[in-house]
C-alpha cells in the first residue's frame, strides 16, 4: 500500500448475490404464508359459528387462528432479519489506511449502522479481533480519556479478499491480544 492510498474491502458480487437470494426467498415464503391465511380465514370463521351453534369446543379453531396469525409474525420478523442482512451486505465496507480502520454500513440510517458497529478505530486502539456470530467483531481497548467517548466495537459481515484483510489487522495493530 503506497502512501495515502487506503485499500477498500466490499462484499463480492457472489456474497450480495446470496444476501438478496435470501431476502427474496423469506419475502415469497412470507407473502405466501398471508395469503393462505387469509384464504382460510373465512372458512375457519364459519367453521366457528357452526361449533358455536351446535355446542361443540371451539378452542381448537382458536389455536389454528392464533397459530396462523403467529406465523405471520414470525415470518415478517424474519423478513425485517434478512432485509437488515441484505442492507449490511450491500452496504458495507472496511476502510483500511495509514491511521487506522473504518468500518461503514452506508445503506444504514447513522444511529442503526453505529449500533451495528459502524466507526473508526486507530491501529493502536484495536484491542481485539473475534468471530461471534454472523460478525467479525474488532474491539477497541484501553481506557479512554476523561470526556473522551470509549472505543467503538466495529462489526462487519463479509468482505472480499477477507484473508488479506485480517493479516493486515493482525500485523498493524501493536496491542491485539490473541485469544484462542
Amino acid at each position: 500500500m503506497t502512501a495515502g492510498s487506503p485499500l477498500v474491502f466490499r462484499p463480492s458480487f457472489a456474497q450480495r448475490a446470496m444476501a438478496m437470494l435470501l431476502f427474496a426467498g423469506s419475502w415469497l415464503v412470507g407473502v405466501r404464508a398471508l395469503a393462505q391465511v387469509l384464504e382460510r380465514l373465512p372458512l375457519l370463521r364459519v367453521s366457528l359459528k357452526v361449533a358455536e351453534t351446535a355446542g361443540e369446543p371451539t378452542w381448537s379453531f382458536w389455536i389454528a387462528i392464533v397459530a396462523a396469525i403467529g406465523a405471520v409474525v414470525a415470518g415478517s420478523l424474519l423478513l425485517l432479519g434478512t432485509l437488515l442482512v441484505v442492507l449490511m451486505v450491500e452496504g458495507s465496507q472496511v476502510l483500511v489506511d495509514e491511521l487506522g480502520l473504518s468500518v461503514d454500513h452506508a445503506a444504514l440510517p447513522t444511529p442503526l449502522a453505529r449500533r451495528l458497529g459502524a466507526g473508526r478505530l486507530p491501529w493502536k486502539r484495536i484491542s481485539g479481533l473475534e468471530h461471534t456470530g454472523p460478525f467479525f467483531v474488532l474491539r477497541g481497548g484501553g481506557d479512554p480519556a476523561p470526556g473522551a467517548p470509549r472505543d467503538p466495537d466495529l462489526r462487519f459481515l463479509m468482505v472480499e479478499e477477507l484473508e488479506i484483510l485480517v493479516l493486515t489487522i493482525l500485523e498493524r495493530s501493536p496491542n491485539l491480544r490473541h485469544r484462542d
